[in-house]
């Protein structure tokens, strides 16, 4: 397998979460369980701070958490706002 630049790798993981958020926009219009879908995608990239020492230095699992959570809210937010584009029209 050959290797792929931090640029190939970055192209790829942003047309996923475009596709994602396309994909989130589109489902959210088809019944009623729509605001469910958005409050679950919400609740994934909330901060939840369960540490018990503040002072703790962050560890490596922390640190791929919180870019879940980020990523959790990229798409959510693309997809909101491909949704009120949609409604505008």
């Amino acid at each position: 397998m050959s290797e792929l630049t931090n640029e190939e790798i970055e192209g790829r993981l942003n047309a996923q979460r475009e596709t994602l958020a396309l994909v989130v926009a589109l489902l959210a219009g088809l019944d009623a369980t729509s605001e469910r879908m958005w409050a679950e995608l919400e609740a994934r990239f909330q901060f939840q701070n369960n540490q018990e020492d503040p002072g703790a230095v962050p560890s490596r699992a922390f640190a791929i958490e919180s870019a879940m959570m980020r990523e959790f809210k990229l798409i959510f937010e693309e997809a909101r706002a491909r949704k009120a584009e949609w409604n505008a029209e």
